[in-house]
């Protein structure tokens, strides 16, 4: 399969929802499959997710890359025989797109915690200005897992010109408000952490006890409990996947950047930008998702709706939370192949 990899230079500063100008945004992608005039598909990743959907994998127990070989590739949902398949690397998000571990060359040192907030709608103008820099005029069809599903679907709404279809995986129209409230506390742990030295850490420090934590209490929201039981024949052994992935993770993530992707998802409210997408829509709940439980998908389903918009929902039954979206992707075959069929 053909693959390639690279990053788009914004060519005009980057207007932020909150107030203010980005210059010189960069955002890195991947792609995979040959392009041809229509067949661009756009995926967009999940919040501690790479842009490197189909690997290398990292020699760690934290793997952000590699978490689409069952979306993406021959015989799989997004078959790359048939599409060409781009993933950018959300605005933000530290693998290669502007985030806080960027280096500010006005200043010759990373952003930290001096990084402006970013929203879901400077993510989806980034990826949007992207795509028109790779002459992608319409793709085929745009999908998102997770915060990339808010992403897809702020960006569906902002340039409903852009896709033919929008697929949503693991995500609703916002997080149910207890987790705002929990994600919402990210920014202001970690700062009360001694470690963190108000954002201004050395490079490969911080606090890293805290977000040990965070990431922890992160994985046990995305990881039901039904579907460890399934995955692991003791609790304790899942549980120590679970330990592993939090220390390598907070071994190499930065925690600004932690801190920034959390408030943008906490922040991200599409409630109001559903009725101007044009694009049909196909929303996917799993049973047990507690971020986008499968209550708050069908609400959202029932928004487009009611709007005029065409739009179809499908639930994954248990044992699949949203982890299982990704590892289990399979499962979408069908689903995801009549819906692009009748786009097509």
């Amino acid at each position: 399969m053909y693959q390639t990899t690279g990053s788009y230079s914004l060519p005009v500063a980057l207007p932020l929802e909150e107030g203010g100008l980005l210059g010189g945004a960069q955002i890195a992608w991947s792609a995979y499959g040959e392009r041809s005039d229509d067949n661009v598909a756009v995926l967009l990743h999940d919040l501690s997710h790479s842009h490197r959907a189909l690997g290398p994998v990292e020699d760690s127990a934290y793997q952000p890359s590699g978490w689409g070989t069952e979306l993406v590739g021959e015989g799989r949902p997004l078959d790359t025989s048939a599409m060409h398949v781009v993933v950018p690397n959300l605005l933000g998000s530290p693998f290669g797109s502007t985030s806080p571990v960027t280096v500010d060359t006005r200043v010759g040192r990373a952003y930290g915690a001096a990084m402006p907030t970013m929203t879901v709608t400077d993510m989806a103008r980034a990826v949007a200005a992207t795509l028109r820099g790779m002459k992608v005029e319409r793709a085929r069809t745009l999908v998102g897992v997770g915060l990339g599903g808010l992403v897809a679907l702020q960006l569906a709404a902002l340039f409903p010109e852009l896709m033919a279809s929008v697929v949503v995986l693991g995500a609703a129209r916002t997080l149910p408000e207890t987790l705002r409230e929990r994600l919402g506390f990210t920014r202001h742990l970690l700062r009360a952490d001694p470690d963190f030295r108000e954002g201004q850490y050395a490079p490969g420090e911080g606090p890293r006890k805290t977000l040990r934590k965070l990431r922890l209490e992160y994985l046990r929201l995305v990881n039901g409990t039904r579907a460890l039981a399934a995955a692991y024949s003791e609790p304790a052994a899942a549980e120590r996947v679970l330990e592993a992935d939090a220390d390598a993770f907070a071994e190499t993530f930065d925690a600004n950047t932690w801190a920034l992707l959390c408030t943008a998802y906490v922040g991200g409210d599409v409630s109001d930008s559903l009725a101007k997408v044009r694009a049909p829509v196909l929303l996917v709940a799993a049973a047990q998702d507690a971020l986008a439980p499968p209550s708050r998908v069908r609400d959202t389903y029932h928004l487009l709706t009611a709007a005029g918009i065409r739009a179809h929902y499908h639930e994954l039954p248990e044992p699949c939370d949203h982890a299982s979206l990704l590892t289990q992707a399979r499962r979408l075959q069908g689903p995801m192949r009549d819906f692009l069929r009748r786009r097509s």
